[in-house]
């Protein structure tokens, strides 16, 4: 309902300061080096950059572009212009082309977009204006046609784009104001230069030689569909209105080859509608440029009647032109200029009389095209005309155009309510020709042209276009810009009619207007329709337009409007941006301000912008909005305000009653709105008067009402069940109150009830039960007297809730949930025991999906745990048989299906039940964290996820003091945050928000969980120090965490988007980097996760592949070379309880593991994964990668056991290794195994059957063999190579990388790839 973006024009203003000094910093780094010297070409990425995050964004407001505009434009103006004198500069484009941007080509996007976003006409002014300019950029362009041209016949892409063109040509147009004969500006002689053949256009004699280049350049670009259209138009109708070139004729052969460009010819049929509207806009610049001068008077007849020709003749070209929008408005701006010089003449002929007719005509016509650019060229050129005519005929016009208004607006009797006032009926109305016709009424009052005497009939046309509204057969609204015309009318007629002449208009004679108080003013009719469209209006352009329409209306009749500056300052422009604060809090506060706005706002809420909205979110608001006024009606306007809520409640229930069963949208809004009244009628309720407020209030119509609505929703078949069902479930919560004053029969019920008049939700609030179980009691007492109580309603309300509940709709399982706990509330004792059984039984055993109940049914069970309570209370043995948690936590464990499952969470998140019930739920709620179901839709497991991270979440807030729901899940929820899924991540994070110290939960709530800083501020939660105690007095191991936070890290880290890869992997890297224990708890975490998830591809392809991205980040050397942190330990336990001994660190351990999951396996990805680790791992000894060992003095006592299979050692600024010399020699021995057997293992992939393995096999082989034969230094551990053998080695080493070279190893047979493996030492 709500545009999910801010109010843009707010956001600039806000960060307009920001963006200009951005640009000003990157507009000297962009197109000069440091040295001073231009740039030859530019990222595209920064071009982009500048464009779309920095110029674009001031669409909203361009004029604060205006100060900074004399600085940018001559510093981009001038370097374009020293990058065309540079003639030493390549021609060719990088092979990077699609990186980088040639300099001029960026600097004209930039400019583009500066003309974009100001304006053409105001961005030239700003460019370089010296003559000799001139020639220079006319050079340029020719000799971008000729690249074009020769790079059609190359794979070099040199031409110019459409940005530059437009650019130089606007520029050219700009240059062409120079003061003196374009005969004195150019080069060489025009004897010299032969005239260009051109179809159509006869040249002058003596043109100069400048002209004889520019005039075919343009009239090429003239018939392009793109932006320089526009360039060359402006640049050939500067050309051609310039003195000298009418003096020699130049003017005169333009307007004739524009002439015959548009008659028939063989190839019409074929010609682009382009070329055609190229021609016509030639001539409407060229007649627009003299319609103060009588320059263009001998054209007039001839230009006229060749454009009336157009819409009037058949043939192949005039079918080409009509059959473009773009080509109409050409030919009326064409029209328009032509009769606004005819108006100038001291006095008309019967033929400019003629054409002054015809055009007029021809413009009503054009006011109802189809198309808006052609309407709004055509009411604009009829106002400007009429403005110009004399007094009598522009009454005529104006007379034709209110008449056309009313033609067919029908007011229609309500047959059921004759009294009742006449409805209007647009359903015959062209919703096209009324904007035409809303525009022209609009602009003719911009420009004062209706007398005073028609400003009845025109306030009457524009209020009744502020409220139009029609819809497309597919459901589209198609009134909104008749609403914004109308907007547009009542702003212009509030600014150029005085107060007296508006004053002077009676409100009776407005027809529209009658609906209001008569004693108003029309100015004050004006405003409350403006409020009430600026409040309730869909479109925020329209409610913006009314605010500022509002304000033009006060501002300028000061005096004339009820609370005028409170009411400005409340429909203020930005306060109506969101529909739903224009809703909820601008119409509330109008009303406030005055109940004359309140009644005409509480009218327009039950009709077509409020509860009759095409949007069910609109509806809502809207509803409760209607409650909210009413009330606020009543309590400020009455006397008796419950007599008003009264006849409120009364009117929906006879508008409900005779509403036809088709039209659903407006039922939903109904009986939403009937509930908002209910859910206000408590606030008015006084104690010590209750029964006489009672008698007040339609108690028994209510209830009869209740029981035929409830009857028609079972009997009816709706068009949208679902809507029907929700805001009936709705209505039955909050006619509660009302149910409960009719227990007031009974004398003694009349102090017990008082505290039970409140809102229907309050009291079945699950914060407070309390209540609801007193109001059990209540009722159960009641009944002891009254057998048949409320029986008559429970019958047919039991059969409506069981099928609200049958229904799986978001918008229908919590209020059918809560209708169902008012069912229980109701009903006797016993049914109450047997309805709770049904459901449970109901619930318990799984279903097929064909037989699958609603998940209502787990939600309304759930609620109901307050009613079993009450009973358990009172000793009912049917009742404790009954066990919620029991009934969920066996459906969960004997039905895998995803949505029942996603239901079951969804209904315990944020209930009683689970916080008080907890450990019952425990495993429920762990088992939803790691479900990881996948099928043909994705990862619907997600969705378990999701909602139990929100269960999750639920059970922290509570803060119980039952720590074990931290110990356990924490560690879930730490992976969860940092797993691929954005949503998954981003609702994780808000849950360990909640356990987190209270100034570390709002640092952590500001950081993008996409950010690296994000994922840092994860790994130190793996200290649980960071934890708020109050939450959780202890917490998981560090291990645990840390092996819980990779598994969801990996994932983000090899299969999310691009941003988060790098972002993950960096934050890893900087975290191995931070210390050696860090480094130490991160590689015994990826080896636990490789065991762990072995047969878990979904964790163990991208463990393996962030294993791989260590290593070659030069970070896992440090962890596994037998000289630095691998060493074997007898400690204490590990990540999971198991002996460290089981973990050591050395590279043979690693390469079993990897081993293991390539074994037997179809996974390409997993494959690939373990060719890069077996290659890392083979890479260790090359020399690239090892790390410089030292022998300290710590005894063995000193090393402290981290827990994970290694001890902790300390790491030099150099990331030297401290470690033992005895566990160094055992791990040297079993690293050599782990290098040589994972060269093995490279060498039998290369017998993979898959040629695509194989090739992965030879791309790591060869990685491996060139970093051995440049890293070799000897200090390899017994792997390296000897300093007299070293050429020797090195030749061998190129042999063994040649023999990788020549081979298609996809296709190669099993004796060379065996002959290989044997050369290659890899057996």
């Amino acid at each position: 309902m709500d545009v999910v973006d801010g109010d843009r024009d707010v956001f600039i203003q806000r960060h307009a300061s920001d963006f200009i000094a951005d640009f000003d910093r990157s507009l000297g780094p962009f197109l000069r080096k440091p040295n001073g010297q231009l740039r030859r070409r530019v990222r595209s990425r920064e071009t982009s950059r500048l464009i779309s995050q920095v110029l674009e964004h001031f669409q909203e407001l361009p004029q604060l572009l205006d100060p900074h505009l004399p600085r940018w434009l001559p510093t981009l103006a001038s370097a374009y212009l020293e990058c065309l004198q540079d003639r030493k500069r390549s021609r060719k484009v990088s092979t990077r082309s699609q990186l980088l941007y040639p300099l001029p080509n960026a600097i004209c996007r930039i400019i583009y977009t500066l003309c974009k976003v100001r304006g053409e006409k105001v961005i030239v002014r700003f460019l370089n204006v010296e003559t000799r300019y001139l020639e220079l950029l006319l050079q340029a362009i020719e000799d971008s046609e000729r690249d074009n041209a020769a790079a059609l016949n190359t794979e070099l892409s040199s031409s110019w784009t459409w940005h530059e063109r437009y650019v130089v040509l606007a520029w050219l147009s700009q240059l062409f104001f120079a003061p003196f004969d374009l005969s004195t500006i150019s080069s060489g002689d025009a004897d010299e230069f032969e005239q260009p053949t051109l179809p159509g256009f006869e040249w002058p004699q003596q043109v100069p030689r400048i002209t004889l280049r520019v005039i075919p350049l343009v009239t090429r670009y003239l018939a392009s569909p793109g932006k320089e259209r526009d360039g060359a138009k402006a640049l050939l109708v500067r050309l051609a209105m310039r003195r000298d070139m009418q003096e020699l004729g130049v003017l005169d052969s333009l307007v004739n080859w524009a002439l015959s460009t548009l008659t028939a010819g063989e190839d019409a049929a074929t010609m682009s509608p382009y070329y055609f509207i190229g021609s016509l806009s030639f001539l409407a610049g060229v007649l627009r440029a003299a319609e103060d001068t009588s320059i263009m008077d001998q054209h007039l007849s001839t230009i006229f009647y060749a454009i009336q020709a157009i819409p009037s003749e058949e043939s192949d070209t005039y079918k080409v032109i009509n059959g473009s929008a773009l080509a109409r408005k050409m030919m009326i701006k064409i029209s328009r200029s032509i009769i606004a010089i005819v108006l100038r003449k001291s006095r008309q002929s019967m033929s400019d009389t003629e054409m002054i007719e015809s055009t007029i005509g021809y413009l009503l016509e054009r006011v109802a095209d189809n198309d808006t650019p052609v309407r709004f060229a055509a009411s604009k050129a009829l106002s400007v005309i009429t403005l110009k005519l004399d007094p009598d005929m522009a009454s005529q016009v104006i007379e034709a155009v209110i008449e056309s208004l009313n033609r067919n607006v029908l007011w229609v009797k309500d047959k059921a309510n004759p009294d009742a006032v006449a409805v209007r009926d647009l359903t015959a109305i062209d919703p096209l020709e009324w904007h035409g016709l809303m525009l022209t009424l609009s602009h003719l009052l911009y420009r004062r042209s209706p007398p005073p005497e028609n400003l009845s009939d025109i306030i009457h046309a524009l209020l009744i276009g502020l409220s139009f509204e029609k819809r497309n057969p597919s459901g589209g609204s198609v009134g909104t810009n008749v609403r914004d015309a109308s907007c547009f009318g009542i702003w212009a007629l509030a600014r150029r009619y005085s107060t007296a002449e508006l004053l002077k208009v009676e409100t009776q004679s407005v027809l529209v207007a009658r609906g209001h108080d008569p004693t108003a003013s029309i100015l004050q009719v004006i405003a409350t329709e403006l409020v009430v469209t600026a409040s309730l209006d869909p479109a925020g352009n329209i409610r913006r337009g009314s605010s500022a329409a509002l304000q033009e209306l006060i501002g300028r009749h000061p005096d004339t409007v009820d609370a005028a500056i409170s009411v400005v300052q409340t429909v203020d422009y930005h306060a109506v941006a969101l529909r739903s604060r224009a809703i909820h809090e601008v119409a509330f506060r109008a009303t406030r301000i005055s109940p004359h706005y309140g009644r005409a706002l509480l009218e327009a809420t039950l009709g077509w912008r409020g509860i009759g909205d095409m949007d069910a979110g609109a509806r809502r608001v809207a509803a409760t909005s209607f409650g909210s006024l009413t009330a606020e009606l009543a309590q400020t306007a009455s006397e008796n305000p419950l007599g008003s809520l009264s006849a409120s409640i009364e009117l929906l229930l006879h508008r409900i009653q005779n509403l036809p069963v088709r039209r659903v949208e407006e039922r939903h809004g109904l009986l939403l709105s009937l509930a908002a009244i209910f859910d206000s009628i408590p606030s008015f309720i006084k104690e010590g008067a209750l029964r006489e407020q009672a008698d007040r209030l339609p108690v028994s119509k209510v209830y009869n009402s209740l029981k035929a609505i409830l009857r028609e929703s079972k009997e009816t078949k709706f068009r949208k069940p679902e809507l029907v069902a929700e805001a009936t479930s709705i209505l039955v919560v909050s006619v509660t109150p009302i149910l409960l004053l009719g227990l007031l029969n009974y004398d003694e019920q009349v102090s017990r009830l008082w505290k039970f008049v409140q809102q229907g939700s309050t009291i079945i609030d699950e914060a407070d039960s309390s209540l609801l179980m007193e109001l059990l009691q209540t009722i159960d007492d009641a009944r002891t007297r009254q057998l048949t109580l409320f029986d008559d309603l429970l019958e047919i309300l039991e059969s409506c809730v069981n099928d609200w509940l049958d229904r799986n709709e978001i918008e229908v399982i919590t209020p059918s949930s809560e209708a169902a706990l008012i069912l229980l509330l109701f009903s006797e004792p016993a049914k109450r025991v047997k309805t709770i059984q049904a459901w449970s039984e109901k619930v318990h055993v799984p279903r097929s999906p064909r037989k699958r109940h609603g998940d209502g049914y787990f939600h309304a069970l759930v609620r109901s745990q307050a009613v079993l309570a009450y009973f358990k209370n009172r000793e009912n043995t049917a009742a404790e048989q009954i066990s919620v948690p029991k009934v969920l936590g066996e459906r969960w464990g004997n039905d895998n299906d995803i949505e029942t499952r996603v239901a079951i969470v969804q209904s315990l998140t944020g209930k009683a039940m689970l916080r008080l019930e907890s450990a019952r739920f425990l495993d429920l709620i762990s088992e939803g964290l790691n479900d990881y179901t996948t099928n043909a839709r994705g990862d619907i497991g997600s969705l378990v996820r999701l909602e139990a991270i929100k269960a999750t979440k639920t059970l922290w807030q509570a803060r119980g003091g039952d720590h074990e729901l931290v110990v356990r899940l924490f560690p879930q929820i730490l992976r969860l945050a940092a797993e691929k899924l954005d949503r998954v991540r981003a609702e994780a994070k808000s849950t360990l928000a909640t356990i987190l110290l209270p100034s570390d939960s709002d640092a952590f709530q500001h950081l993008s969980f996409t950010s690296r800083a994000y994922f840092g501020f994860l790994f130190t939660l793996r200290d649980t120090k960071w934890l708020d105690r109050e939450a959780c007095a202890s917490a998981p191991s560090i291990k645990r965490c840390t092996s819980s936070l990779l598994a969801g890290l990996v994932t983000s880290a090899d299969t999310g988007n691009e941003d988060l890869v790098v972002e993950t992997r960096t934050a890893l890297a900087e975290l191995c980097e931070t210390s050696d224990e860090c480094l130490r708890q991160v590689c015994s975490s990826l080896l636990y996760n490789l065991k762990l998830y072995a047969g878990e591809d979904r964790v163990l392809v991208p463990t393996l592949e962030v294993v791989a991205y260590l290593f070659h980040a030069g970070l896992l050397q440090r962890c596994f070379h037998a000289s630095g942190l691998a060493r074997a330990v007898d400690a204490n336990v590990d990540v999971d309880g198991e002996s460290a001994a089981r973990h050591v660190f050395n590279l043979k351990q690693l390469c079993l593991l990897v081993q293991k999951a390539a074994y037997k396996t179809g996974n390409v990805r997993k494959l690939e994964a373990c060719i890069k680790v077996y290659g890392a791992i083979a890479a260790v000894n090359t020399g690239t990668t090892t790390t410089t060992t030292t022998i300290t003095g710590e005894t063995e006592t000193d090393r402290v056991d981290d827990g994970t299979g290694g001890r902790g050692g300390n790491v030099g600024l150099a990331g030297r290794v401290d470690a033992d010399v005895d566990v160094g020699r055992g791990g040297a021995k079993r690293d050599e195994e782990g290098i040589a057997e994972a060269r093995r293992r490279l060498g039998a992939l290369l017998l993979h059957p898959w040629p695509r393995i194989r090739s992965l096999v030879v791309d790591e082989l060869w990685n491996l063999l060139a970093s051995e034969k440049g890293g070799g230094d000897g200090s390899g551990g017994g792997h390296g190579i000897e300093e007299e053998g070293e050429d020797g080695e090195d030749l061998k080493m190129k042999t063994k990388m040649k023999a990788l070279l020549g081979v298609d190893w996809g296709k190669a047979d099993k004796t060379v790839v065996k002959r290989a493996v044997r050369d290659l030492g890899l057996e």
